[in-house]
């Protein structure tokens, strides 16, 4: 009998950590919310909200491709300077062609995206090696490419990426459709489940006849893509491109990955864990910058933040699967 109510008690106490470790993210966004509604009065506001859902776009739409490539056990940190140099593409193909200039900015991520998974999957070469080494030849093009910022002069382009319907902004609804689409994907689709098991045990993938090196380079594309969709809406809402924008683009997306509860390690999170971790860093650091706090402080803060988050997800891990 009391051998019965211990194994209830410790199944109660495993649910009870992995609904914790679930609801970090929701319950830390609406705490973090409260304090900086209290410190400022001109935080929670209409106006606040816009620019908060405009800030995420861009970013969470990269965020989107490093979801799919660190659910596989990879990592891809040449997305910043794919998405500088399309933001420059863009705007230095407008004068010939619109339709261009769109096609080529987001087919440049993609055809990058390839390079680097042929590179990965077939070579064979570190993910993490790999994509460094490309980041660093993209960013000398970057600036062979481009004197420094350049001006997006398209006025309809500009006007989109800035414009709003019942005051969210039409970027962000990009982003929220597009989220919702790959969330399916890998909820409800066959493509889903072979991610989700590469990232959890590549072996026996292996084993079982799934297409490893296939899967891996579909994302690594995917992952291309999204930085260039990325880099074209940061480029479009800012009206200009530079290559030295792309320069904190990984760290800010593996970080949002991982914040949501993605494991590095690949075979757990998904895109919607993704957008919250994307809404927790830009809800704190547009807090910070609303309370006049500099820049490097609010990178030092982030960075606490991250590294406590990540221990405590350990922890009510740990605790569940041992039910302590």
């Amino acid at each position: 009998m009391v051998k019965r109510s211990s194994r209830i008690n410790t199944f109660k106490t495993s649910k009870v950590s992995r609904l914790l470790f679930d609801l970090r993210i929701p319950i830390l966004i609406v705490v973090v919310s409260l304090v900086f509604s209290i410190l400022s009065r001109s935080f929670f506001t209409l106006k606040t909200l816009t620019s908060l859902l405009s800030l995420i776009a861009a970013y969470g739409i990269i965020a989107i491709g490093q979801t799919l490539i660190i659910l596989v056990g990879d990592l891809d940190i040449s997305v910043g300077a794919i998405a500088s140099i399309s933001g420059l593409l863009l705007v230095r193909l407008m004068s010939s062609s619109t339709l261009l200039a769109i096609v080529v900015c987001l087919l440049f991520g993609a055809l990058v995206g390839l390079v680097n998974g042929v590179i990965i999957s077939r070579l064979k070469v570190n993910s993490l090696i790999a994509t460094i080494s490309m980041s660093f030849l993209l960013t000398g093009i970057a600036h062979l490419i481009s004197d420094g910022t350049i001006h997006l002069k398209n006025q309809s382009l500009v006007s989109f990426a800035n414009k709003t319907v019942a005051s969210v902004p039409y970027i962000a609804v990009i982003y929220i459709v597009l989220t919702v689409l790959v969330q399916y994907v890998l909820k409800r689709t066959v493509l889903g489940l072979k991610l989700y098991c590469i990232g959890a045990n590549r072996v026996s993938c292996d084993f079982s006849g799934i297409d490893v090196s296939k899967y891996e380079l579909i994302v690594f594309v995917l992952s291309g893509f999204f930085a260039s969709l990325g880099g074209f809406v940061y480029s479009s809402k800012l009206a200009a491109a530079s290559p030295l924008i792309g320069s904190d683009i990984p760290i800010y997306v593996i970080t949002a990955v991982l914040l949501g509860g993605t494991t590095i390690g690949g075979g757990y999170g998904d895109v919607i864990k993704t957008f919250m971790g994307v809404l927790l860093i830009t809800l704190i650091t547009k807090g910070l910058t609303v309370l006049n706090v500099e820049a490097y402080f609010q990178n030092m803060i982030i960075g606490i933040i991250l590294i406590f988050l990540l221990f405590i997800g350990q922890r009510l891990i740990g605790r569940g699967r041992l039910g302590i």
